[in-house]
């Protein structure tokens, strides 16, 4: 039976009772999925599926989404992405996830799910710190709702605008991707619940706005959600996945020490997928 342990404040979970090298089945499914969008992360323990494994996992979650970069990508499982802290790291591929983003929100379907599997971690550090963005929006008084409601924020897949002076801006380069635009507040795909959306990472302004009022705007909405009582932060562990809902979360990482001493190397898995889960789309009657 699965176990559903709450973190410590006010979303996050743990998730006990289930080996993820066996493959789970619909009822299993269907629970899981309601926790996701209950807890908004989940965190399971002890946890060491082999790469076809994993990769069976992480396609029940949607389609699975094949990283940009074909030297960090598994060969035979393409939607696996190797994280690794090796000295090595050139200095413009290091620390790449430390800025408030959702992942994928540069392309036109974004990411909906991500999932980390750590084979090593650091015995200190490299946690993810989390937002709730659902309980923010929620928290909004009725006039900002009404203000927010219709707005299309702006994603540059070169670069995002919407950043305080510490963080690493942006996604990478993707000359090949165009400008896109996502709703501000959006009806959560699997629940319908209404959340904000998209206003860090490669956000870059709002449509139908002057650049600096869109992101004077988008500042206001991010340092709201970044309150305290909407935070969360927790690590993958060596043996455990980590799983978050990329609609009802931003998250951003932590520096990291690029070291290959014992007790500091990192090696993580991480697959992220588009689209509902399998047992939602079979749920979902046909029209």
């Amino acid at each position: 039976m699965i176990e559903f342990v709450p973190m410590s404040g006010s979303f996050g979970a743990f998730v006990d009772g289930l080996d993820l090298s066996q493959d789970p089945g619909s009822e299993t499914m269907r629970e899981l999925v309601d926790g996701l969008y209950r807890y908004r992360i989940l965190l399971f323990r002890d946890q060491h599926p082999n790469p076809a494994e994993y990769a069976r996992f992480g396609r029940k979650w949607g389609d699975p989404i094949d990283f940009f970069v074909p030297g960090a990508r598994d060969r035979t499982y393409p939607e696996l992405i190797r994280i690794r802290n090796s000295p090595r790291t050139p200095a413009e591929a290091r620390d790449g996830a430390m800025h408030w983003h959702a992942d994928s929100s540069y392309e036109t379907v974004p990411a909906s799910v991500t999932m980390l599997l750590a084979e090593e971690a650091p015995l200190v550090g490299n946690e993810t710190l989390f937002a709730d963005c659902t309980a923010a929006y929620e928290a909004l008084a009725t006039d900002i709702k009404d203000r927010i409601r219709e707005l299309q924020v702006i994603h540059d897949p070169n670069g995002g605008k919407v950043a305080f002076d510490e963080e690493i801006r942006g996604e990478g380069h993707h000359d090949e991707l165009p400008v896109v635009t996502h709703p501000l507040v959006v009806s959560h795909p699997g629940t319908g619940v209404m959340t904000l959306y998209g206003f860090s990472g490669t956000a870059a302004g709002i449509v139908g706005m002057e650049e600096r009022e869109g992101i004077d705007l988008l500042m206001e909405i991010k340092r709201h959600v970044l309150q305290p009582r909407f935070r969360q932060r927790t690590k993958a562990d060596a043996g455990t996945i980590l799983m978050w809902d990329n609609y009802a979360v931003i998250h951003s990482a932590t520096p990291t020490e690029y070291s290959d001493e014992d007790g500091k190397r990192r090696l993580l898995y991480r697959i992220s997928t588009r689209g509902l889960p399998a047992v939602l789309r079979r749920d979902k009657p046909s029209s």
